[in-house]
């Protein structure tokens, strides 16, 4: 076996959120195939998702994990003499970029850092390179940077085998569109009970079947939902003990026909199965933070909303923009679902659809 053309590689954050950590995802597969014999070390100033919620998704990919470690401990602890390191940067705050540069000048150490126009690991005479706009390419690019290669980029989460049998439990064997809808989050990200209400009303009377999934966060109280809406099925922390809410809801992604919810960590989740979804956008930048799918009707809060608030938005835009998804009936990659009858699921998709994939410059 060849030896890895660094002994260890650290990959460094700030703080992972859950879209955060699902977003760096790609950059550790690709990080993974470009060097399979080094040691890789993922470690974040503050904490990170990728060491508890989504660990399950990434142990496989990176040898440990350092959550509340500054990068300089980090490096101390794995620079060994002769021995070569490579840091790859994903924060985004110019001066502790700059920072980290200057104090690596001279130790002999590979440093890749998210900075404009990769500026400070520009080689000599070399033309700046612009950033992709979209966060994922942006981390993926710093890893093919330090590779001096194309890598694949893959965001597919895989659900496990007990989430997948308690999600075709919850969906029961129903011909009706299955459709998901969430509602807690934090800040300006989460919709109100009035809304699920209004939303489930109208989707039920068009004859869907609708499964409500109580995530993290504030939100509507869920006994009142399920009063207010007898035929909404209600999925928490109880429905299945042993399983953990976000991997019944990324398996229930996989059977759904649409997800509803607000900008935030589930609807990037949702991404990497490729459920089609409506997202009422609170604000963010889609060109950095958009879902990893090209199967979503926006929802503006600022637009749809006098406040600019999601909860403020009314439930006739968002039905209509889940009604106008229904429609098109159009799922990303259907040819990679290798768990569900792709055959009929493609024969059921409008053909004269125009088919568009997520790419590098797409994204």
């Amino acid at each position: 076996m060849l030896p890895a053309r660094y002994e260890t590689i650290i990959l460094y954050s700030r703080k992972d959120a859950f879209g955060d950590g699902l977003l760096r995802i790609p950059a550790l597969r690709a990080a993974r195939t470009a060097f399979p014999d080094s040691l890789l070390v993922y470690g974040s100033t503050e904490t990170s998702t990728l060491a508890d919620a989504l660990n399950g998704h990434v142990r496989h990919l990176v040898d440990a994990i350092s959550v509340e470690t500054p990068l300089a401990h980090l490096v101390a602890g794995h620079r060994k003499a002769q021995q070569r390191v490579a840091v790859v940067d994903f924060r985004i705050v110019a001066p502790w970029l700059v920072q980290t540069w200057a104090s690596l000048i001279g130790r002999g150490i590979v440093y890749e850092a998210n900075f404009p126009a990769f500026a400070l690991s520009l080689p000599p005479r070399h033309r700046p390179e612009a950033r992709p706009e979209h966060n994922a390419w942006r981390y993926h690019r710093l890893v093919e940077r330090l590779a001096g290669k194309r890598l694949p980029f893959d965001h597919r989460l895989e659900p496990t085998p007990a989430a997948r049998a308690a999600a075709r439990s919850l969906a029961g064997g129903s011909q009706a569109p299955l459709i998901i809808v969430a509602a807690h989050g934090d800040g300006n990200k989460r919709m109100t009970a009035d809304q699920v209400v209004a939303i489930s009303d109208a989707m039920i009377s068009d004859g869907a079947n609708l499964i409500y999934v109580k995530t993290p966060g504030v939100g509507p109280d869920s006994a009142e939902l399920v009063r207010r809406v007898p035929k909404l099925q209600l999925v928490d922390s109880g429905t299945a003990p042993d399983i953990a809410v976000s991997d019944i809801l990324l398996a229930l992604g996989e059977l759904a026909d649409l997800y509803i919810g607000a900008e935030g960590g589930t609807a990037h989740l949702m991404a990497t199965v490729m459920t089609p979804m409506v997202m009422v956008n609170s604000g963010a930048n889609m060109a950095r933070w958009r879902p990893l799918s090209n199967s979503v009707d926006m929802v503006e809060a600022r637009q749809a909303s006098p406040t600019g608030l999601v909860a403020n938005v009314p439930p006739p835009k968002i039905i209509e923009a889940a009604r106008r998804m229904l429609a098109t009936r159009r799922r990303d990659h259907p040819s990679l679902l290798a768990h569900v009858d792709t055959t009929e699921y493609l024969s059921a998709q409008r053909l004269d659809a125009p088919r568009v994939y997520p790419s590098a410059g797409g994204l």
